[in-house]
Formats: structure tokens, C-alpha cells, sequence
């Protein structure tokens, strides 16, 4: 868990907020939402409505289908939090959007219901949609409405599909780790499912097109050749991150290395005599740790300079969130997650309950270690 939110240029826009969590719109959105202009527009064009009608009415689906993305996540989102779990932001983005929670302390069933109520919630949303048509009498209200219901049913239905990255692979992996207890068989097996799936994708809308004798239009190529690709790049990080997670089942501590805080305006000759081989971080005046002390930077500073040399003028400034707080007895995984959703190289890694500083995880090292487990259990 970050204990300082990082900056909201690195998510995108911030368009709000759902239980203090912030929501924000990522920079890929406008992207899709240019392609379902443009490839719908002329689809939903009347001749008696004028040349823009079209071009309208799918922009107006584009805006509520982010409303019906935002909807999934926020479900996503209120299950965490009921289940104990701080979110982190929740972002819509070309793909769908995501939800970053902490996921330490996860079990099979958490994993299982906040992915599940994500699909179940287009699922409602279709039919509310749907209700509210039957009642509508305006033409272009009805398009638009039975087009997002019909896009709710399908998200629902499609993320329901039993491989990662979708919601029912993560359904599937918790299953598996409720049955054999491990996180990394769970996360293997829904990849492997994922790439299924991808395939599966290809086939279905592609190749069976082909089969039937049928010439389908460029784009009824290219988007499920697309989301193909999503499939098999998220399934496979989801096989990676299950071998790296049975490859690195050791405590988080066990990659980290000695680090001393000191005060900024602490002299090298000070820090010289307290540091003992450890590395050295550099605190404001709240104790706040901004850097890590550049060792290339310090030997270059002459020694009868090194008195009055305060170790802030040699220091390499770090973002705030490299500062994160785990349990004590947390796995390397759940480090290595933390780190990698605040994509940090190098992080001060603070006990949860006490805040004491239990030393600098390295990005070099973890993947130095890591890797060599992943080579030993290779060669098995």
C-alpha cells in the first residue's frame, strides 16, 4: 500500500470521486471513443436526420458506455472496500479500466467477489437500460438505449469468460487457489486459460466467417484480432506473475537491504560514521524520506569537504509513494506488486503496524533473485 498518492497526470484526467477513491478518465479514452464515432457514426446515420445524426448519436453511446465502464469498476471498487481492502484509483481507460486495490491481504474469496460483481453489474445495468427503453418513446432514445443494453450483455457476458485478465480468470484463479492453496497455481492456470480465450476470440469471430464463405469488412478483423492481442498479453503477464509468485514465495524482507534514514542536512563525515555499509536516505524536516544518497556523487566530494557537505546536495530525489508499507511477514509478490503498480525502481519499505523502516527493496536485486529462482526451478 502506497502511503502518498502519486501525481494524477500519471492516471490521466481526474474526474471525480466514489468513496474518496478518485476516478479518473486515462488518456487512451479519447481514442476509443474517436473509433466508435467514426466506425458507428455512418451505421446509425439517417437520411431524413442529416449527414451528423449518426456521428451524434455514437458519440452519445461512447459517453454512456464510459458511464457503464465506470459503473464495473465502482463495483470493482465498493467490494475491496467492503472486504477490508483500500483502493488505490480507479481508472477508464482504452481497454475497459481497471481498479488498483491493495490485494495483500486477499483470500480466494475476496479475489472471487470483487471480480464477480463487475460483469454482475452490466449485467443489471443491461436490464435497468433495457426497462427504461420499453418506456421511452423517442426513437433516437430508443437506438441509443437498446445499443448500451446490448453493450452491457455482451461486457457482462464477455468478462464472465473463464481467463485472465478477464474478471471470470480471476474468478477461476481464486478457485484454483482455494483448491490447492496457492496464489501462483490460480494465476498460472487462469493464463493459460486466458490464451484460450484469445485464440478462441480469433476463431470465432474471424476464422469461422472465413469457413462459412463469408468476406468479412477490414474491421470486423481488426477489433477481434485486437482484443485478442489484450487477451493473450494480459494472460500471459497473468502465467508470468503465477510462476513469479511460486518462484518467490519467501518473505519480502528477505530481498531487502540495510538503509539508514538520516536528516537531509546531515554531513557526509556524519553519515560516514553511522552508515556502516548500509545504504543511506535522506528525510525533510518531517522526517519524510526524499532520496537516497548517490555513492558515485559522495566519492567525488574531496575529504576535507566532507564536514560541511550536507548529504541533500549529493542525494538522488525520489517521488513520495517510494515510501510503502507492508506487514512484516508479507511475500516478495506483494512486494513486487506494490512496486510495480507505483512503478518504482526503489522503494523504502516501512513495517505497517509501526512504521519502523525495515530497509530498500531494489528492483535490480528482486529481479536478480527472482530470476535465479525461476532458472533453479527450471532446471528440475
Amino acid at each position: 500500500m502506497s502511503t502518498r498518492a502519486r501525481p494524477d497526470a500519471a492516471h490521466g484526467w481526474r474526474i471525480g470521486t466514489l468513496a474518496g477513491t478518485p476516478v479518473y478518465l486515462g488518456r487512451s479514452w479519447p481514442v476509443i471513443a474517436i473509433v466508435i464515432v467514426v466506425v458507428f457514426g455512418p451505421n446509425l446515420s439517417r437520411p431524413d436526420r442529416g449527414a451528423s445524426y449518426g456521428y451524434l448519436l455514437a458519440a452519445g453511446y461512447a459517453v454512456l458506455l464510459l458511464v457503464s465502464v465506470l459503473v464495473h469498476e465502482a463495483a470493482h471498487a465498493l467490494a475491496a472496500r467492503w472486504r477490508g481492502h483500500p483502493v488505490s484509483r480507479i481508472v477508464a481507460d482504452v481497454w475497459g479500466g481497471h481498479t488498483v486495490y491493495d490485494s495483500t491481504r486477499s483470500s480466494p474469496t475476496t479475489t472471487a467477489l470483487v471480480a464477480l460483481v463487475g460483469p454482475l453489474s452490466n449485467l443489471v445495468l443491461a436490464a435497468v437500460v433495457w426497462g427504461v427503453r420499453s418506456v421511452v418513446v423517442n426513437d433516437t432514445a430508443q437506438t441509443l438505449l437498446g445499443i448500451v443494453a446490448f453493450a452491457n450483455l455482451l461486457v457482462g457476458i464477455f468478462n464472465l469468460l473463464p481467463g485472465l485478465p478477464l474478471d471470470g480468470g480471476q474468478i477461476v484463479s481464486a478457485l484454483v487457489w482455494r483448491a490447492t492453496g496457492s496464489k501462483g497455481r490460480g494465476l498460472v492456470a487462469a493464463g493459460w486459460l486466458g490464451r484460450v480465450m484469445a485464440v478462441a476470440t480469433v476463431a470465432w469471430f474471424v476464422l469461422r466467417a472465413f469457413l462459412s464463405g463469408a468476406t468479412p469488412q477490414l474491421f470486423d478483423i481488426v477489433w477481434p484480432v485486437a482484443i485478442a492481442f489484450f487477451l493473450w498479453q494480459g494472460a500471459t503477464g497473468a502465467v508470468r506473475a503465477g510462476q513469479i509468485h511460486l518462484a518467490s514465495a519467501s518473505r519480502a524482507v528477505d530481498v531487502l537491504e540495510p538503509l539508514v534514514i538520516v536528516p537531509g542536512s546531515s554531513t557526509l563525515s556524519e553519515v560516514a560514521a553511522i552508515a556502516r555499509g548500509a545504504w543511506v536516505g535522506a528525510a525533510d524536516d518531517d522526517g519524510w524520506p526524499t532520496g537516497l544518497l548517490d555513492l558515485e556523487s559522495a566519492a567525488r566530494v574531496p575529504l576535507e569537504s566532507r564536514d560541511r557537505t550536507a548529504i541533500e546536495s549529493v542525494t538522488l530525489a525520489q517521488p513520495a509513494t517510494w515510501v510503502i508499507a507492508l506487514p512484516r511477514d508479507a511475500v516478495l509478490t506483494d512486494l513486487i506488486r506494490v512496486m510495480s503498480d507505483a512503478e518504482l525502481s526503489l522503494a523504502v519499505v516501512v513495517d505497517e503496524s509501526t512504521r519502523d523502516v525495515l530497509g530498500l527493496a531494489r528492483a535490480e536485486r528482486i529481479n536478480s533473485v527472482v530470476g535465479a529462482e525461476l532458472a533453479r526451478r527450471g532446471r528440475r
